[in-house]
C-alpha cells in the first residue's frame, strides 16, 4: 500500500527522531524552533475543549500554532498561520492519528487510518479528525517559511482516553 506523501514527511521527520530520544520540537533545518505558552483562539471547525498547543517561532516571532481539541470520543486537529504567515499562501500540513497505545509513551503504532491535509494555504491546514476510542493520539504539523521548514509535533502517543 502506498503511504499518502504527507504521512511518510510525519513518520521520517516526527516519529524517527523521537523514537531515538530527541526532543519533541524538531526543524528540519538548523533555524532554532522554541514553543511558547499562549492561549490558543478557537480552531474554526474544531469543537470542544483545546487538549494540546504547540507553537513554532521563526526568529523569535510566533508563525504557525498546532492545537488539538477533544469532544465527545473525537479529537480534531489543526496548524494555523501565525503572525507573519497569516494570509500568505506557504506549503501547510496537519496529521492526526490513533495509536494502540492506551498510555502516553514515546511511540505511536498507528491504529486505523490517520487524518491528515497538505497543501498551499493562507490561514490553515485541517481541520482532520480521527475517533480514538480510548486510545491514545499522535498530532503533527509543518509550515514552509522563509525556505525552511518547521514542525510541531505532540508527544508521540499522548492525550489518551
Amino acid at each position: 500500500m502506498r503511504k499518502h506523501p504527507i504521512i511518510r514527511r510525519i513518520l521520517t521527520a516526527a516519529l524517527l527522531p523521537l523514537a531515538m530520544g530527541a526532543v519533541a520540537v524538531v526543524p528540519a533545518q538548523a533555524t532554532p524552533v522554541r514553543t511558547t505558552a499562549v492561549t490558543a483562539a478557537p480552531a474554526q471547525n474544531c469543537a470542544g475543549r483545546l487538549i494540546d498547543r504547540k507553537v513554532a517561532s521563526y526568529n523569535g516571532s510566533p508563525v504557525a500554532e498546532l492545537v488539538v481539541y477533544y469532544k465527545d470520543g473525537q479529537n480534531c486537529a489543526r496548524l494555523n498561520h501565525l503572525g507573519a504567515t497569516r494570509g500568505v499562501r506557504l506549503r501547510t500540513s496537519v496529521f492526526l492519528v490513533a495509536c494502540q497505545q492506551t498510555r502516553p509513551g514515546p511511540l505511536c503504532a498507528f491504529h486505523g487510518r490517520p487524518a491528515a491535509q497538505d497543501g498551499a494555504f493562507t490561514h490553515f491546514a485541517g481541520p482532520v479528525r480521527v475517533r480514538a476510542g480510548g486510545r491514545c493520539i499522535h498530532a503533527a504539523g509543518d509550515i514552509y517559511f522563509h525556505g525552511k521548514r518547521h514542525l510541531e509535533t505532540s508527544p508521540a502517543a499522548s492525550h489518551c482516553r
